[in-house]
């Protein structure tokens, strides 16, 4: 795996347990809701950073660490930086992956509750 992912993952994990046990403490409400706030709230947070660096020409996140982000419960703040940053809009293969994955995840979810 590329160094940079590895990275990126793990600033990702980090963040994500940060902001969990930060909102728990000031703001408590069922776990898994809790999960779901921040997992979105942190990707989104990727997605400005990576359409930041991409403006200023710099290193950029990984598409794979967007997409991992992605499936583990940020699927909801990945569409709304997608489309209120009008980031990777233009990119058919990034948006079939997201789009995908967000089924995949709405399926699990579905197949969960029964």
């Amino acid at each position: 795996m590329n160094p940079d992912v590895k990275q990126w993952i793990g600033i990702w994990l980090v963040l994500c347990c940060v902001g969990y046990l930060a909102m728990s403490y000031f703001y408590p409400l069922f776990w898994p809701l809790q999960l779901l706030a921040v997992t979105n709230t942190i990707t989104l947070v990727l997605v400005v950073l990576d359409k930041f660096f991409a403006s200023m020409r710099s290193r950029r996140v990984p598409e794979v660490v967007l997409y991992i982000a992605t499936f583990f419960g940020g699927s909801i703040g990945m569409s709304i930086g997608m489309f209120l940053f009008h980031h990777k809009t233009r990119k058919v293969s990034f948006q079939f992956v997201v789009g995908l994955l967000v089924l995949i995840q709405v399926g699990l979810i579905a197949w969960m509750m029964k």
